[in-house]
């Protein structure tokens, strides 16, 4: 299985739509928020991929959660923007949370700098940067992929 994984594309869906474009196959994509109407036009244009998202420090007033376990393949995956977890200040009480819950890795945002990296444990923490508003790097988006044991994932650093 594989996915598309999208952060803080702020309104510029061709940004969307040209990172998802460079990715040959994918079941799903995941938008980690800032802005969720965003993830209506991914739900309208990319059908049948399914679409999981959270919302964001920017999306006000809109229903949804900001923070959710979704599965990937058996594994159990916590997704959330950050905002509401301090991610500015660190990825430790995100971790904490998502592995309470019993999750094997915990994909975030709000930061706009990507991150992968894997614990001793073999924890997965995951932010794929920002698809449109990189902060002091090239925008980016990440793909994460399992074959139903092993769970990785990649950076895609690209041009707008």
């Amino acid at each position: 299985m594989r996915a598309i994984v999208i952060s803080d594309s702020h309104n510029d869906t061709a940004a969307c739509e040209r990172a998802i474009s460079s990715v040959a196959q994918y079941d799903m994509i995941i938008h980690l928020g800032d802005i969720a109407r965003d993830v209506d036009f991914l739900e309208s244009c990319y059908y049948p991929a399914k679409v999981f998202s959270v919302l964001g420090n920017n999306d006000f007033l809109r229903p949804g959660d900001y923070e959710r376990v979704i599965d990937f393949d058996g594994h159990k995956i916590f997704i959330c923007h950050g905002h509401t977890l301090s991610v500015n200040y660190g990825t430790e009480k995100m971790e904490s949370v998502a592995k309470q819950k019993g999750c094997v890795a915990a994909l975030f945002g709000h930061t706009h700098r990507s991150v992968c990296k894997k614990s001793e444990d073999g924890f997965l923490i995951l932010n794929p940067g920002s698809v449109s508003r990189p902060r002091g790097c090239k925008p980016s988006f990440a793909i994460l992929e399992s074959d139903g044991g092993k769970l990785d994932a990649a950076i895609v650093d690209w041009v707008l």
